[in-house]
């Protein structure tokens, strides 16, 4: 059944007014087609709900909506045909100068003398080259917005930052605040109250709000309204920067598909990591029930669309390109190019997906707040598997988001534009998944992060990062960016929530270290391996890296392997990786933490800087816990270097061993036993070959224990009447038994 609704003003509910017009003849809600009036291919040219099962729908020109599009039910096809659905098209007025890129025009400062035109480069990042400081008492008032349609929702919205963790003493009760007001053309605060299912609450004016920390937008939900001319009044509750200020279009979708309705957009729900979707068209708020002419989606099933663009028509808040709260159902993108653009705007938004040969392009240049693992440029939250592959991601904060066990991510390129913390490239939230075969080129940020999850494999991916500029939220202090990160934040052994039995391999990492002298209080850090847990052991191995800081100092860090998860637990193993750097290549106990067990081994160290250097370095002095305990280095080689630990004075222990690998060739039915001695002759150990005549151990080289060290120059070694010293230069295996 289709309701073909393409009039302008339509499909309106806003808290208890609601408004439907123009629907397709013969085809309204509880009519059933005729067996003779069904077919295979059903062809349509505006915005409605298409929920035929076993149908294909297919676009026979580019459709314009100014909300939302599209809504379909399950198990059908939708062909876009090579056509463009856009959404939220309307004639959406905006700020001109939001962002104060030009300077104060259009601003009323007569109540705000302390306000002060900043340029961001030299304060605090945030949207553009400008901000505006505000002392506490300060009020300023825009020029008039025109909201064109009545009865849908808008987000007012200021950006807003200035302090830093640092600034607050540690407290985040001394976060900057403001109150948002918006006011009528009769230059009355518009009071607004919203039901998001537990009856009416006020979501406009939003009173003494802080952000989260670091920074981001507080937001005042607005609906119900009249069409006409609004402005916004911004009051400075403390001290604080504010920047990128309007009110704009919020919860459209270009495709929707349906189980429930999440009618949640009060700025708390927003700052609580609430899940949104489709607030505009929910006829029971406390359940979640869609308007009667969207048919609610249950049970597993399947959504195809194909061939064509999906793309928004105006800046927006809370926008998506498609999104689908029917947890059962699968949806599956093929060829899709999906555009979207504004605050906290999302192109993909679904529980799980099947993703082939798709773009999604997203300028998304700052988010409400950052914290949570919602609105990449696709979000797939659900726990089915998902396989996304030969598709490309540009923009966003961070990519995308997967949290389906046995996923798979593969043969993609992201091009991250990162400016928030902790939005990789790639968010790996599902156990057992595969990530491989990608090109992950952030133009800002990161590339992958399995935080607090098992089993993942990351193989044949090819990486490169660059030290990130200052943030909103770190421009006074250290900011790392990772390759490839893995975390859960000191968890216990063995804690389900623990990061721990991830492999990363074979691939082939660039980290290019930068330097900011126009922030002489920030410090840029990138690591191809960040690595955070605790829980359990990981393993780096086989990877081919490569470390370039053309200015390296204590103000700018690089570093292949970045090791800090902790006391307590385990602390990785990193094998037979090759790194070429002109900087130590592993920073072992760092100012992100200490360790503990962690193990190098079998590694390649190779010396690019021209200088001398040492491959390591161990521990931060500025942080009492920030050290190294129990490590193991064994088989490494290095060259145009030696071993050796650029080490702070704190409790440091490790050990550097010696592989030792021996074998046997003669009599295999008279293989004697094996004896490592002293140099003085003191017997440390014995061994015995095996069915294949080999055998292997490890042998004591260095051992410090702070403040302590003992070494090693070599060992004997016995076997039957022969004895050979062995040396960390002896090549080997060695083998004995030749003259028998």
């Amino acid at each position: 059944m289709i309701i073909d609704i393409t009039a302008p003003g339509t499909w309106r509910k806003m808290g208890f007014i609601f408004l439907i017009s123009s629907f397709t003849a013969g085809l309204l809600m509880g009519q059933t087609p005729s067996a003779d009036s069904i077919q295979p291919v059903i062809p349509i040219n505006g915005p409605g709900y298409y929920g035929k099962a076993g149908s294909t729908y297919v676009l026979t020109r580019d459709i314009h909506a100014e909300k939302s599009a599209l809504f379909l039910g399950k198990d059908l096809t939708l062909d876009l045909n090579g056509h463009t659905i856009t959404f939220a098209a309307g004639a959406y007025d905006t700020l001109e100068n939001g962002g104060f890129e030009r300077g104060l025009q259009g601003w009323d400062l007569s109540e705000a003398p302390g306000a002060v035109l900043l340029d961001t480069r030299k304060s605090r990042p945030f949207v553009g080259e400008k901000l505006l400081s505000l002392q506490k008492g300060d009020e300023i008032l825009s020029s008039y917005i025109d909201l064109p349609y009545a009865n849908r929702s808008y987000y007012a919205i200021c950006g807003i930052t200035g302090r830093i963790f640092r600034d607050m003493g540690g407290d985040l009760a001394n976060e900057m605040k403001i109150s948002l007001m918006v006011e009528d053309e009769q230059g009355k605060v518009v009071e607004v109250m919203t039901d998001y299912g537990s009856g009416p609450v006020s979501s406009s004016p939003a009173f003494n709000k802080s952000p989260r920390l670091g920074g981001g937008f507080i937001a005042a939900h607005l609906q119900g309204l009249p069409a006409g001319k609004y402005r916004i009044r911004v009051r400075a509750e403390t001290d604080c920067l504010v920047d990128e200020i309007g009110i704009f279009p919020a919860f459209d979708v270009g495709i929707g598909i349906v189980g429930k309705t999440h009618p949640k957009g009060l700025y708390e729900h927003l700052y609580e990591n609430h899940h949104a979707a489709f607030y505009d068209y929910t006829e029971d708020f406390q359940i979640g029930t869609p308007l009667p002419e969207i048919a609610q989606v249950n049970g597993k099933g399947t959504v195809t669309i194909k061939n064509g663009t999906i793309k928004a028509g105006s800046r927006g808040v809370m926008t998506w390109g498609i999104q689908s709260t029917a947890e059962d159902v699968e949806l599956i993108l093929d060829q899709v190019t999906v555009i979207n653009q504004g605050i906290n705007a999302t192109a993909v938004d679904v529980p799980q997906a099947r993703i082939s040969h798709c773009r999604f392009e997203v300028s998304n240049p700052q988010l409400i707040h950052r914290h949570g693992s919602q609105h990449y440029a696709v979000d797939l939250r659900g726990t089915g598997a998902s396989e996304i592959a030969y598709s490309s991601f540009y923009g966003g904060q961070g990519c995308l988001v997967f949290k389906g066990k046995k996923s798979s991510i593969h043969h993609n390129t992201f091009v991250n534009q990162q400016r928030v913390t902790n939005h990789y490239s790639i968010m790996a939230m599902g156990d057992s998944s595969l990530i491989y075969e990608n090109n992950i080129v952030p133009e800002i940020g990161s590339g992958i992060e399995i935080f607090r999850h098992k089993g993942i494999e990351i193989f044949n991916n090819k990486i490169r990062i660059a030290a990130s500029p200052p943030t909103t939220e770190y421009g006074k202090e250290e900011y790392s960016t990772a390759a490839i990160r893995i975390a859960d934040y000191r968890d216990t052994p063995g804690s389900p929530t623990g990061a721990f039995g991830n492999k990363v391999y074979n691939n082939t990492i660039e980290v290019f270290g930068r330097n900011f002298p126009e922030h002489p209080e920030y410090t840029p850090m990138a690591w191809a391996i960040f690595y955070s847990a605790s829980a359990g052991d990981n393993i780096v191995f086989g990877n081919h890296i490569t470390v370039d800081h053309p200015d390296p100092s204590p103000s700018s860090e690089a570093a292949a392997f970045y090791i800090g998860g902790g006391l307590t637990g385990f602390g990785g193993e990193f094998r037979d990786n090759t790194v070429y750097t002109n900087v130590p290549a592993a920073w072992i106990g760092c100012r992100y933490g200490g360790t503990v067990n962690t193990r190098l081994a079998y590694n390649h160290f190779v010396n690019t800087s021209g200088r001398e250097m040492v491959p390591y370095r161990m521990g931060w002095e500025s942080c009492e816990s920030c050290y190294a305990k129990d490590v193991i280095f064994i088989g490494n080689n290095y060259r145009q270097m030696e071993f050796g630990i650029d080490r702070t004075d704190q409790p440091h222990s490790y050990q550097r061993q010696m592989p030792l690998k021996v074998i046997w060739k003669g009599d295999p039915k008279a293989m004697p036993p094996i004896r490592v001695e002293e140099a003085h002759g003191e017997l440390i150990l014995r061994g015995q070959f095996n069915e294949e005549a080999f055998w292997q151990s490890e042998l004591l080289l260095e051992s410090y224990r702070q403040p302590h060290k003992t070494q090693k120059e070599g060992y004997w070694l016995v076997v039957g009447e022969e004895r050979q010293y062995v040396s960390p230069t002896t090549e080997q295996p060695i083998i004995f038994g030749m003259d028998e």
